[in-house]
């Protein structure tokens, strides 16, 4: 039933009525797509299961050591600390928590390429400064489960920054994994400096 819910899709239409055509109603709606065909679409397409489902990890990330803002500005050529944190969530079996590992890998694009108000001049628009991925033994409870790297900025820009956690299981075969990102990426607007 859950599964049905979490999928439902929301419609919206507007209809012209009246004589003269200038009257608009607004109408919404969910259509709920039933659970038997849910099922043959997740046996055939893998994937739409991760997508619909609750993350077995809950993850944070922090630009600057400001968890309230969503944005945040620089000055071109400076440098900011990237801290992530993650948790499993309680739902997850002792069973299944102790069997896997997640890596934690930091990003940051651009978020609209090629539209910077300075040219490049072939460099990267901006490099981070430590290590880009850990991994977490989840089966050692005293293992931390944060981690934090530096991101310079070398280009002026609008730039998200994120993270994202790897689920693997010790006993699935290399390179399969479950990616989640963190629910809300940072927003940082990099300029130059103004002359005085």
């Amino acid at each position: 039933a859950e599964l049905v819910s979490r999928t439902a899709l929301q419609w919206e239409s507007e209809a012209v009525e009246g004589a003269d055509g200038t009257e608009k109603i607004k109408r919404t709606g969910r259509v709920r797509i039933p659970s038997r065909c849910l099922r043959e679409i997740i046996d055939e397409h893998k994937s739409f299961a991760s997508r619909i489902c609750k993350p077995p990890v809950s993850l944070s990330v922090t630009v600057g050591g400001e968890p309230k803002h969503s944005e945040i500005t620089l000055p071109l050529g400076s440098a900011i600390q990237v801290d992530a944190n993650m948790t499993v969530q309680d739902w997850v079996p002792e069973d299944v928590v102790a069997k896997c590992k997640v890596t934690l890998e930091f990003c940051c694009a651009e978020k609209q390429p090629g539209n910077s108000s300075s040219t490049n001049g072939g460099r990267m628009p901006y490099m981070w400064c430590g290590q880009l991925r850990r991994t977490i033994d989840l089966s050692n409870e005293e293992d931390d489960k944060s981690h934090l790297a530096r991101i310079a900025f070398f280009q002026c820009g609008v730039f998200v920054v994120s993270v994202c956690a790897k689920v693997s299981s010790q006993d699935a075969p290399a390179g399969i994994e479950e990616s989640w990102w963190a629910p809300h990426a940072k927003i940082v607007r990099v300029g130059e400096l103004d002359e005085q």
